[in-house]
């Protein structure tokens, strides 16, 4: 009987469980295998311990960051607020002096207008029939006023003129309607009254 193998040769010895040495764990028979052991496992807890300091470090600066984002978001939204309130306020300033200064221009529109329709309505008197009875009654105020000596004319827009030595009236129509319109005052702002 043949046999393959040589009669001396020696079979190969069994794989042992235990890591090489070399592996980063000490020999199963060496000495200093529990202080290895000893310093893997601290090691091993000083790197968790690491990682959770820098981790709760990450955390602490997340969470810090976002508290400042979310100041300066307020911050600005409150600036913001107060930045379109003196805006909104300095508009409505202007809206309301332009809204006055055109209030103020229909009146004085309005003052003229009236003004205007007084002189007309006056110096049309020219032409009413008892325009002869104005006059004299004017002549005879300017007498009153000037004494009997006063030289009268009559005014072309209507009314007289009366003068003497130094002293002169005139009670033009025009300026007969003019000193109404002044008397009135007041009331001729009701007009335009709320």
């Amino acid at each position: 009987m043949t046999t393959d193998a040589a009669p001396n040769a020696r079979a190969p010895a069994p794989k042992s469980a235990a890591p090489a040495p070399g592996d980063g764990a000490p020999a199963p028979s060496d000495p200093l295998a529990p202080l290895i052991t000893t310093l893997i496992e601290r090691a091993e807890r000083e790197a968790a311990e690491v990682l959770a300091q820098a981790d709760a470090e990450a955390a602490a600066t997340v969470a810090h960051a976002r508290a400042e984002a979310d100041s300066i978001r307020a911050e600005a939204q409150a600036k913001g607020a107060a930045d379109a309130a003196n805006v909104l306020s300095a508009e409505r300033a202007r809206a309301e002096r332009e809204a006055r200064a055109l209030l103020l221009a229909a009146q004085q529109e309005a003052h003229e207008s009236a003004r205007r329709a007084a002189r007309d309505a006056v110096c049309s008197l020219r032409d009413d029939p008892g325009y002869p009875e104005l006059v004299a009654a004017l002549r005879s105020r300017a007498e009153a006023q000037l004494g009997p000596g006063a030289r009268i004319v009559e005014l072309p827009r209507g009314g007289i003129a009366a003068h003497a030595d130094d002293r002169r009236l005139e009670f033009g129509l025009e300026a007969l309607a003019d000193d109404l319109i002044d008397d009135l005052g007041a009331d001729i702002a009701e007009l335009w009254a709320p």
